[in-house]
């Protein structure tokens, strides 16, 4: 077990915290668990659209905000969320600290870095969620949504070369089981690290900005997006 002292800003306030830094055995239950909760959270603003459209005005502030997450998160895994020891626990906290932030600034007033329009996009929550969440974990975990080239909306999300091998060549295969991870050991940002990637598929809460001619604005392919068909991944790295 590896540890580090990490100085975290929270809500506006400065404080020093013993990072417990998961690494180990259970990384690929780590890595799942980080898939879970950041697709829990970013359904919240799919299913509250007053959200996405008026951040500010929703009504919605972050302690509702992860009220709902957590319901999102029992109905997808079958229980209550509750921290774990040791590593899991650690990396949970990590990241709901991460997707606490991101709303709180947002909701708030304070970060306005939104769509053009305003808007905030759950594409954009999550890879706000998931930037804060590598630097709330000291560097140590890494955490991305991106996707194939022909989607791709915001550069930031580009796929690696290995994210885009594993996309291309085995979730968009045919044969590839509908939704299941793929993972190894395997090099990112220079640095060994266990990689998990979890394909998504687009659902008819998606319509509204990939499906229906918006996507094809949108997307460098000029098409748009379809009910059940690859959408894109969500990424995660753990550095050994």
């Amino acid at each position: 077990m590896r540890y580090r002292v990490v100085g975290i800003a929270v809500l506006g306030i400065f404080f020093s915290s013993l990072t417990v830094l998961p690494v180990g055995a259970n990384d690929e239950l780590i890595a799942k668990e980080m898939t879970i909760l950041l697709k829990s959270s970013r359904a919240v603003l799919v299913q509250h659209k007053p959200l996405i459209k008026n951040p500010m005005g929703a009504g919605i502030d972050v302690d509702k905000f992860m009220g709902y997450t957590m319901t999102n998160y029992e109905k997808a895994t079958g229980h209550k969320f509750e921290v774990a020891d040791g590593d899991m626990g650690n990396a949970q906290e990590m990241l709901t600290q991460a997707i606490r932030e991101t709303v709180h600034a947002v909701v708030t007033g304070k970060d306005k870095d939104l769509d053009p329009k305003g808007r905030f996009l759950p594409a954009i929550f999550a890879r706000k969620a998931a930037a804060r969440f590598g630097e709330v974990s000291g560097g140590q975990m890494y955490l991305k949504l991106t996707t194939r080239d022909g989607n791709l909306v915001n550069p930031a999300n580009k796929s690696d070369a290995w994210e885009k091998g594993v996309i291309d060549g085995k979730f968009s295969s045919a044969d590839w089981e509908k939704g299941k991870t793929f993972s190894e050991v395997a090099t990112h940002n220079g640095k060994k690290a266990f990689r998990l990637i979890l394909p998504e598929y687009y659902k008819k809460g998606c319509m509204g900005c990939h499906g229906n001619g918006y996507g094809a604005k949108i997307h460098p392919s000029g098409k748009d997006g379809k009910v059940g068909e690859l959408g894109g991944a969500i990424s995660v790295a753990i550095y050994k």
